[in-house]
């Protein structure tokens, strides 16, 4: 098996998420069992006749890891729904997965509808030839892992222990770990779209269009924005095919407003052909790179994120809305706000939220650690590159995507660690051009580096760098290899148990925001981790935690968190005087790191909301406050009312 999709139907390339209306949840109520010596298939638990209603019952998403009928448990299992279903008429039926974890095979009454590798994407097939009125979907779930799956086991590496080598470091969470859905369409559907915004206005919109009939059409195609409409163009498609056909228009200069960090402004394009009509939402920015510096809508940006491995007690992988919520608050009220957030694709909910509230994303489909050999293999890079097609498709018009990462930790120094990086930048830039490429490297402080063409780095747009102590050494090593390239800190921070008090932790925290503050070329720097978790790796906690997090596995945060705040604000704030019960203070626009430009900005005191001027990297400005008492309470609320700094000025 391959890691695209093998669907028996019809095989769906480009697939749409996020722009149209859901038909039909299939979430809440299945049935589950654990397959642990796989008899299920042998059995015909596939089959519509098999009695599976005295199995478990179960919630779908479900993660049957953490389950606690089942934790932690590693291999098949299966899950079943029964549902009823109209009868479309001449509209076609899709069934939606958004991600099941790992592999799967699902059958629609007793029919194999076909197979899916990859445990974080989406994936879909047209089910109208078999819909009944009453209909029997059954799932077979794998979760294990071996040296052919992404993630998973590596071939043999000399420097590390056979422990090392079986394990990848976060749970394989298994199960339907994201909603499942009916989707009705017309024959003629838009399945996907792609939208490119620059900050003059234009706009350009590239419609997928699919024929599921079995005659030729030639359709229109529609789109609008605002009161804007884009050229209508007409495409033809043949039978059980698709096109693709651009619409190109620009808004006039008082509809246009940037999206940033600071100011998310969002827009909806309405576009339509024939009966279908779909709404994807996008963001008008520009991101790029001169020289050294990373440009956001032509503004210099230098700014802290995280690393958020799916995790949180009870739920898994699964990310539910009020856990989400609750972190993506603490990260952007934290100044994280330029993540490579995990080593596998992100919900599309998270992606929602950072295009909504303003947060920089740089995505990573796979490639944890892959050796030379598993590099060079045909199968392996088949499977990536579906998995990250799937993830690319999914999220090209979500502004909070400024980036892709093509892997972490793998063997860059190496002949085929460099043709992989080199080879994916070319695939990713034939599905999207418009973002910056990466990758986290973990051996640019080595010795064995002594030029940049020894080391992957050389071909991508800005070098991605995990470190772990000696910052500003490998950082000017780094610079040294590449002058010309910005320079991202992927990975940086210290487990708790690495320390013998928090105060350690957060002393460490200082030492290397001093050092990052040493590097103008430095554009982010992302610790590893924003929350603990769970994980079978070697030199885990025997409580089953990896405890780098600046949050418990709860989200209480740590003193690490606090000081979190105050370092990556992009502003100081200091007591210049104070007398007869005022004070004057002194509030400055970071220009050394982090540092950006600080629009819409406001500061509390003791009760009273002040507005800051518009400060530019390195400008300042003093305000007179009263006290309350001999102290002043204050706080740094960034626009959207996130306190991102609080502190008492004496």
């Amino acid at each position: 098996m391959t890691g695209r999709l093998i669907c028996l139907l019809v095989c769906l390339p480009c697939l749409l998420f996020g722009q149209r209306q859901r038909d039909n949840s299939l979430n809440s109520e299945w049935t589950f069992a654990a397959d642990p010596v796989k008899v299920g298939e042998k059995e015909n638990w596939q089959d519509t006749a098999f009695a599976s209603g005295n199995f478990d019952k179960v919630k779908v998403p479900h993660c049957f890891s953490t389950d606690p009928r089942y934790f932690f448990y590693t291999g098949t299992a299966w899950y079943f729904k029964h549902f009823e279903a109209g009868t479309p008429g001449n509209d076609h039926v899709f069934l939606r997965f958004d991600a099941v974890f790992y592999k799967s095979k699902i059958w629609l009454n007793g029919v194999l509808l076909g197979m899916h590798e990859g445990g974080y994407t989406p994936f879909e097939f047209d089910i109208t030839p078999l819909l009944k009125n009453k209909n029997t979907l059954a799932v077979q779930v794998d979760n294990s892992w071996d040296t052919t799956t992404i993630p998973g086991a590596k071939t043999l590496v000399p420097y590390q222990s056979a422990a090392q080598r079986q394990l990848y470091p976060w749970m394989n969470y298994g199960g339907i770990t994201r909603a499942v859905h009916l989707e009705t369409r017309p024959t003629i559907y838009i399945s996907n779209t792609k939208i490119l915004a620059t900050p003059d206005g234009t706009i350009r919109i590239k419609a997928f269009i699919r024929n599921s009939g079995t005659t030729p059409v030639t359709a229109r195609v529609n789109a609008t924005i605002l009161k804007n409409r884009l050229s209508p163009q007409e495409v033809q498609v043949a039978p059980g095919s698709a096109s693709t056909v651009e619409l190109s228009g620009k808004l006039p200069a008082g509809d246009i407003k940037l999206w940033s960090p600071d100011s998310p402004a969002l827009y909806t394009a309405t576009v339509s052909c024939g009966r279908d009509t779909v709404l994807p939402r996008f963001g008008i920015r520009k991101i790029e790179v001169s020289g050294t510096r990373l440009l956001l809508n032509g503004e210099p940006i230098k700014m802290g994120g995280c690393n958020r491995p799916l995790d949180y007690p009870g739920y898994g992988s699964m990310d539910p809305a009020s856990v989400l919520e609750q972190d993506l608050t603490m990260i952007k009220s934290g100044g994280m706000e330029l993540s490579r957030i995990s080593h596998y694709p992100v919900s599309e909910a998270l992606l929602d939220w950072a295009d909504e509230h303003g947060l920089l994303i740089i995505e990573e489909a796979g490639n944890w650690q892959m050796t030379a050999k598993q590099m060079n293999d045909t199968s392996m890079r088949s499977k990536y590159q579906s998995q990250l097609r799937e993830m690319m498709e999914r999220d090209w018009n979500h502004p909070c995507v400024i980036a892709y990462s093509v892997g972490n930790e793998f063997q860059s120094y190496t002949e085929e660690g460099k043709a992989w990086v080199r080879d994916m930048k070319s695939y990713v830039k034939s599905l999207d051009d418009s973002r910056l490429i990466t990758f986290a490297s973990m051996v640019l402080g080595r010795d064995i580096i002594k030029k940049g063409e020894d080391e992957a780095s050389q071909y991508v747009d800005f070098v991605s760098a995990n470190i772990y102590g000696g910052h500003l050494q490998t950082l000017q090593k780094i610079h040294t290899l590449y002058p010309d390239k910005p320079v991202y800190v992927s990975e940086f921070g210290i487990r708790t148990d690495d320390v013998k008090s928090e105060a350690e932790r957060v002393a460490y925290l200082k030492k290397a925001m001093q050092e990052f503050r040493q590097c103008d070329y430095l554009i982010g720097a992302s610790v590893w981790t924003f929350n603990d978790y769970l994980s079978r790796f070697p030199n885990t906690n025997p409580n089953g935690y990896r405890p780098w997090g600046l949050v418990n596995p709860d989200r209480s945060p740590r003193d690490m968190y606090i000081t979190w705040q105050e370092e990556f604000a992009p502003a100081t704030i200091e007591l210049v005087n104070k007398n007869a019960g005022r004070a004057s203070i002194r509030i400055t626009a970071r220009k050394d790191f982090p540092a950006y430009t600080m629009h819409g900005y406001r500061l509390t005191c003791n009760g009273t909301t002040y507005t800051l001027n518009t400060l530019h990297p390195g400008e300042s400005m003093q305000l007179d406050i009263p006290l309350a008492g001999a102290a002043a309470a204050i706080s740094l609320i960034k626009p959207g009312g996130y306190t991102i700094m609080q502190k008492t000025l004496k």
